[in-house]
């Protein structure tokens, strides 16, 4: 079990990118750097430690789904030819 003090789990890390994703769509990793800066500001270390990693999930799950987006054209290319 993490402790409150430890930062947030990876489980909050995921839950909180997939809702900016489900609210935000592709702005969403915009909104995870603006809320990192607000948290910053207002010195929620806490939070900034969360919407941190949010930022990070958020960059990578877009690059994930670019790249799978990618490979499914190049395969689809590739059967047509």
């Amino acid at each position: 079990m993490r402790m409150p003090f430890m930062g947030p789990s990876q489980e909050e890390v995921a839950a909180t990118s997939a809702d900016l994703i489900a609210r935000f769509g592709l702005q969403a990793h915009d909104e995870a750097l603006h809320l990192l800066e607000v948290t910053t500001q207002l010195r929620f270390r806490r939070n900034r430690d969360l919407y941190r990693r949010v930022a990070r999930e958020t960059e990578k799950s877009f690059i994930e789904a670019r790249d799978r987006l990618k490979a499914k054209s190049a395969s689809e290319i590739g059967e047509q030819t």
